[in-house]
């Protein structure tokens, strides 16, 4: 059973998580109609796989390396590894778990770029270097049970949009230093949905109500767009920029 779902980087490739492990799909350019999409990696019921279920995934681009957290099936296999309080490195060339990272808390989110891995709780945010799993940051937040948490696919550096301690914020975060971290008051109520563009120069937001779509400038919160949906109150799960950065999907 498909447990969750996420796009790599570039939108090239999805991969979906599932009560026994997980499958890679690529897309082809076709329509949907037309089977615009195929499955070119599945691994499940193998090793390291045999008594977990994949919650939360994330893949790297196009490589061999994924992120995951793993929830264990059957608690009484001392030999299954997994838990919803850590992150677990799979390398599918190695067909095995290469690291791991830990936390305290329950895990809500997990996002890759090639310099970093991010962690998501529900009041804290950590980021990782990729090559050597260390802590560089340790971000907090408030209340953040969707584990919401963006990075910009194309920033040099890194930049990283999530919520901010107060309801209603948004932190933006580029790099690691104090310096080049602001947080801008977007909405009233709480954060519902984030999306960041390629380069990380707008973000949009939406909020628990759902009848307002946002769109800010990173670099200082200025707001550009304020996109109205309905009046009427809804629950706004994703928002997408395009590739021009022209459009904005909302789901």
């Amino acid at each position: 059973y498909l447990l969750s779902y996420a796009f790599n980087q570039d939108f090239s490739c999805f991969v979906c998580g599932t009560t026994a492990g997980f499958r890679v799909f690529t897309l082809t350019g076709e329509s949907l109609h037309n089977g615009g999409f195929k499955e070119v990696c599945r691994r499940e019921h193998s090793a390291g796989f045999q008594n977990n279920s994949v919650m939360l995934i994330s893949m790297l681009y196009k490589t061999n390396i994924f992120a995951m957290v793993t929830q264990v099936i059957a608690p009484q296999d001392e030999s299954a590894q997994g838990g919803m309080n850590k992150v677990q490195i799979w390398d599918e060339r190695k067909q095995k778990f290469v690291g791991e990272l830990r936390s305290r808390n329950e895990v809500k989110a997990v996002a890759l770029k090639k310099e970093v891995i991010v962690m998501v709780c529900e009041y804290a945010i950590y980021v990782y270097t990729c090559d050597q799993l260390k802590v560089i940051l340790h971000l907090t937040t408030g209340s953040n049970k969707s584990g919401l948490c963006v990075l910009a696919v194309a920033s040099d550096p890194w930049l990283l949009c999530c919520p901010g301690q107060s309801t209603g914020a948004v932190r933006v975060q580029v790099g690691q230093e104090a310096e080049a971290t602001h947080v801008f008051q977007a909405h009233q109520s709480g954060l519902a949905a984030l999306a960041l563009n390629a380069s990380g120069s707008l973000v949009a937001t939406a909020s628990e109500t759902g009848t307002v779509v946002k769109v800010f400038r990173t670099s200082d919160g200025q707001a550009l767009y304020r996109l109205r949906r309905s009046t009427r109150p809804a629950v706004i799960s994703s928002l997408t920029f395009r590739s021009d950065d022209c459009f904005l999907a909302v789901a």
